[in-house]
């Protein structure tokens, strides 16, 4: 029996206009009220994920890929950053394949290139919606990031100077999957080895700490909750959700995941586009029932 169920949020619970359909909102309502605990895991800060969710419901979360774990009151109950060392050689690597980078940290999120953000989302939201012309997702994006909580600074030496701030992730950008970020996911892979390297899109790259992984995260606030792994469900579609679709009883790919998530999960549901999300949670309440 499913005690709890852990979804991702980008191309899983978030369709193709990056919102939460009535759909998913009302099936995640109606799995409370069965009994299950619903639980965000996203590779978005709290503030990014939130906004989403129009108070709507209130679950915990798992962000930044399990860097910080909040509970349904949103008091921190986990925090693991990048170590000095890793986060200095990472840069590094940015830097050497000319790709632009934002740094999350426990004090908020921070871009020094607002055109190239505004590009980099408006290039996701063009792949996202193969029918929407770049001009329009530019547009687009541009309105949605007056939303975001995000600080734009000149650069970020008085971030990484200051020792009082805390890297939780680093997120580089670059539309070139193939040519760039995948030699760079390799170099950075093979020469630090205190870092998770994973991707929540096609044009990003996300490197945390090795023990902020969605996975471990899932697992320590389940043991919080008395839930056991063959308890759990999780939800995902791609490379950041890995872990956790490994280490719960019942791994879902969504139909959008990417191919090595499709071949880990037990099970699959349809696309975001379609509430992918609402089809699984409500075949799992009637399963429940069935086992009740």
């Amino acid at each position: 029996m499913i005690k709890l169920i852990a979804s991702d949020m980008d191309g899983t619970l978030l369709n193709e206009k990056m919102e939460v359909s009535d759909n998913n909102i009302h099936a995640i309502k109606q799995a409370e009220n069965a009994g299950i605990e619903f639980l965000i895991a996203t590779g978005r800060g709290l503030g990014e994920a939130k906004p989403f969710l129009k108070n709507h419901i209130h679950p915990g979360f798992i962000t930044l890929n399990g860097a910080e774990v909040f509970d349904h009151n949103e008091k921190l109950i986990s925090s693991n950053p990048l170590s000095e060392t890793a986060q200095n050689e990472v840069i590094k690597y940015f830097h050497k394949y000319n790709v632009y980078f934002e740094v999350i940290t426990d004090k908020g999120i921070f871009s020094n290139d607002k055109e190239a953000r505004v590009n980099n989302l408006a290039n996701l939201l063009v792949k996202l919606n193969p029918g929407t012309s770049f001009k329009q997702a530019f547009r687009d994006t541009q309105e949605r990031i007056k939303m975001m909580p995000m600080t734009f600074v000149d650069n970020y030496d008085a971030i990484f100077n200051d020792k009082s701030y805390k890297i939780m992730k680093l997120i580089g950008f670059n539309e070139h999957q193939h040519r760039v970020l995948a030699p760079l996911k390799k170099d950075i892979t093979k020469t630090i080895k205190d870092v998770i390297v994973t991707s929540s899109s096609p044009n990003n790259v996300e490197i945390n700490s090795i023990n902020a992984q969605k996975g471990i995260a899932l697992l320590q606030y389940a043991k919080r909750r008395n839930i056991l792994p063959a308890e759990i469900m999780a939800i995902g579609d791609n490379l950041n959700d890995y872990s956790m679709i490994r280490d719960a009883g019942i791994g879902v790919a969504m139909a959008n995941a990417i191919p090595a998530i499709k071949e880990l999960a037990q099970v699959s549901t349809d696309s975001n586009i379609n509430d992918g999300v609402a089809q699984i949670i409500e075949k799992t309440i009637i399963d429940n029932q069935n086992q009740g």
